[in-house]
């Protein structure tokens, strides 16, 4: 599974200021999936442990601060996508043809399911395994 990461693109906001292509789509995902389950972000932001602000910063694109790993598993823990997952949807990672997508993954790209029947889903998948190992 050869995986690789993207070198940054940066955007050109002000004179000072660059936000990479990456964060912009990290941020309009995570809106999407929050949006998806009609959350605020308020609600959102208590679950994960962070600052409502904090989160409309990142679902805007309009943060320079990195998005720390503990934050991505906090995102990955609540709305039941693994974090690779969501940095391949920002970008951040690149996937080769020979790669499988995950469950969730494929679930999402080909049928556009919300993160709720994913989980659903893949928890039947869990149950299916664990009663007919091979």
């Amino acid at each position: 599974m050869n995986k690789v990461i993207h070198s940054l693109k940066l955007k050109p906001m002000t004179k000072y200021k660059y936000i990479s292509r990456e964060i912009i789509k990290l941020g309009k995902y995570l809106r999407e999936l929050r949006k998806e389950q009609g959350l605020s972000i308020r609600s959102v932001a208590k679950s994960c442990s962070i600052a409502p602000s904090h989160l409309a910063k990142i679902e805007a694109g309009d943060t320079l601060k990195t998005i720390s790993i503990a934050t991505l598993v906090k995102f990955s823990k609540f709305y039941g996508i693994p974090v690779s997952s969501i940095l391949k949807e920002a970008g951040f990672v690149e996937s080769y043809e020979n790669d499988l997508p995950e469950l969730a993954q494929y679930l999402r790209l080909k049928y556009q399911l919300s993160p709720q029947a994913i989980r659903d889903m893949t928890m039947a998948k869990e149950i299916v395994d664990k009663k007919y190992k091979k």
